[in-house]
């Protein structure tokens, strides 16, 4: 048998997947780092399990909890075929927590209520998941529907806790599923792993996040949660004089320096924040939420003691990272509250990340450009995989690609006008076109000017919306306005019988990055790596057209799929857009009439 048959989920294969997975099997003996650009409906995800297995033991890295199931559901089918494989899975702790019962609490405070609970020997379904069978939760790994089933199953059926009994699982298996931050974050790997990750083999899917440090690497707190701490330290210590004006100074400076949804650099003296400050903050924290736990584990209420929001433990943690220099502060302000954000600014913090695996494998239908990856991540000799050059079937081809020539989100001409004529395009696809028609926007504020003039019609993202609140509110006929580089843009599917609901992607703009001071500090960062005219063409050229290819890759996920994919702005004609998209631009239309007759035409088919 073949090595890329030995380890393949399915009896057979797709166009390219065959030639890839060999491909991959050869570049990985010279290659540290090897990436994979394939587009939608190839099959990346059976790509990634027949190469972690060829070099097991091996973490594949999905972006949300949702993407965990199809690949388990990879990994049944692999154990249906091939004997003996084991796999586990890894997300979010507390949201596994069977003491939770759906009560929202932030990972920061859930880790400290944890560990308390654990060290004082009061949480029953810790030490349940220490002495089951590790085959009674492999038999509900392969019984479960998704991976929400077999947490609910865990909890219920074996009266143990769901992330520990997977964790133990974990450590003993060849394939494991878990979110980025258990990859990404050494504290995180070492919560479930005790080998080192150079043990390990990296599969990381929707590798185009590693193109914005942020993505990956931040923290945000709300102005009304730093005050809130402060009113912690003088309840639970009888007041800290000090932390209490360093404190509210730090909310004071915040307020002052967000004044729109721009994130605004905030320097390290301004706030007043050395190490021993960073440490002072962290040590309280953790003082506090001792006397909190305490107060609550007297009434002997565990469940409660589980779900104990501390505010200041989220605030310190997140003021920690200002400890690696590669991180800065940053202010903006959201109709709720002004924010405090701690992000990364520099590319190190990914390849450092990286580098730690023996073996990594980067999956995208939109991956960052080769010499990227070499030069701005680090990366040395990296290799890099186009599965369309090796007989892949190209879901493009079942798009229809419109440019509309008289649109245009350039700053210059953003006026009640234009915001007008994009809602009369947007207002023709809504009323000629059946299914559920995508809008992408380069920002909020932008969209929001749109929606106003559709009288708020359609679904509409915010900075807080989740996945789950899209497929809650959406109808089989509707508008979802959302905002390039965010999970609804990059995240969703929306699909029935295996069709893709989405019959139109509308790219109202080009989603260049915003210009604020997060982004001249990525820009300053990666100038000692790249000329000014490279990094300006990474920086806007490139992650703009990772942001629209990733958008108008929701509407096509089979070959079954057919879909209209508007451009709706003429700089999508230039040579260093159309250089990273690959798209065929099919049709130009001039104005609104032209526009109207192609939908009805498109609608025909």
């Amino acid at each position: 048998m073949l090595v890329a048959e030995e380890f393949f989920p399915y009896p057979s294969f797709r166009p390219g997947q065959r030639e890839v997975i060999e491909r991959i099997r050869i570049e990985s003996r010279s290659h540290g780092l090897v990436i994979l650009r394939a587009p939608t409906g190839f099959g990346k995800t059976a790509i990634g399990i027949s190469t972690g297995k060829m070099i097991s033991p091996a973490i594949h890295s999905v972006r949300t909890r949702n993407e965990i199931t199809p690949v388990l559901r990879d990994l049944k089918k692999l154990s249906e075929r091939v004997r003996g494989v084991r796999f586990s899975f890894i997300h979010s702790a507390h949201v596994m927590c069977p003491l939770l019962m759906g009560r929202s609490i932030d990972p920061e405070d859930f880790w400290l209520n944890c560990q308390i609970l654990r060290d004082m020997g009061l949480c029953t379904y810790y030490t349940r998941a220490q002495s089951i069978d590790e085959s009674d939760v492999e038999d509900i790994l392969e019984r479960a529907e998704n991976h929400v089933d077999a947490v609910r199953r865990i909890s219920r059926d074996l009266g143990a806790c769901p992330f520990f009994s997977l964790a133990r699982l974990a450590r003993g298996s060849e394939y494991v599923v878990a979110t980025y931050p258990y990859v990404f974050s050494r504290d995180l790997f070492s919560t479930v792993f005790e080998d080192e990750p150079s043990s390990y083999s990296a599969i990381i899917d929707e590798a185009h996040m590693l193109t914005d440090p942020s993505a990956i690497f931040s923290s945000e707190i709300s102005i009304s949660r730093i005050r809130i701490s402060i009113n912690e330290v003088r309840e639970y210590l009888g007041g800290d004089p000090y932390l209490e004006d360093l404190l509210d100074r730090i909310a004071r400076i915040t307020e002052n320096k967000a004044r729109d949804e721009r994130l605004r650099k905030i320097d390290r003296s301004e706030l007043g924040l050395d190490s021993e400050a960073i440490d002072h903050i962290i040590e309280t924290a953790l003082e506090v939420k001792r006397r909190a736990m305490g107060r609550i584990l007297s009434g002997g209420d565990v469940g409660r003691a589980a779900s104990k929001r501390i505010s200041l433990a989220k605030v310190a943690l997140s003021i920690a990272m200002l400890e690696d220099s590669r991180f800065e502060a940053f202010a903006y302000i959201d109709p709720q509250s002004a924010w405090l954000k701690i992000s990364a600014v520099d590319h190190s913090v990914i390849s450092e990340a990286l580098g730690v695996y023996r073996f990594s494998l980067l999956m995208s239908g939109t991956p960052p450009s080769l010499d990227y990856v070499e030069r701005i991540l680090g990366v040395k000799e990296p290799s890099y995989i186009d599965a369309l050059e090796l007989g892949a079937w190209s879901p493009y081809k079942n798009m229809a690609v419109v440019l509309a020539s008289e649109l245009t989100s350039r700053y210059s001409e953003r006026a009640d006008p234009m915001y007008s004529l994009y809602a009369r395009y947007i207002d023709e696809i809504d009323n000629h076109l059946d299914g559920v028609k995508l809008i992408i926007y380069p920002s909020y504020r932008f969209m929001l000017k749109v929606v106003e003039k559709l009288g708020g019609r359609g679904y509409v993202e915010n900075r807080r919306t989740t996945i789950e609140d899209l497929l809650g509110g959406i109808e089989k006929n509707s508008l979802v306005h959302a905002v390039a580089g965010g999970k609804l843009s990059e995240g969703i599917e929306i699909t029935e019988s295996g069709r893709s609901l989405i019959r139109c992607v509308f790219i109202a703009g080009v989603p260049y990055p915003q210009r604020d001071d997060y982004m001249d500090e990525i820009m300053r960062t990666m100038r000692r790596k790249a000329s000014e005219k490279e990094v300006w063409d990474y920086v806007y050229n490139m992650s703009a057209s990772i942001r629209a290819m990733q958008a108008i890759g929701r509407a096509v996920r089979s070959e079954d799929d057919i879909a209209l994919v508007v451009l709706g702005d003429r700089r999508f004609m230039a040579a260093d857009l159309r250089k990273y998209m690959g798209l065929r631009i099919g049709r130009i239309v001039r104005n609104i009439g032209e526009f109207r007759e192609l939908i009805r035409m498109f609608n025909s088919i």
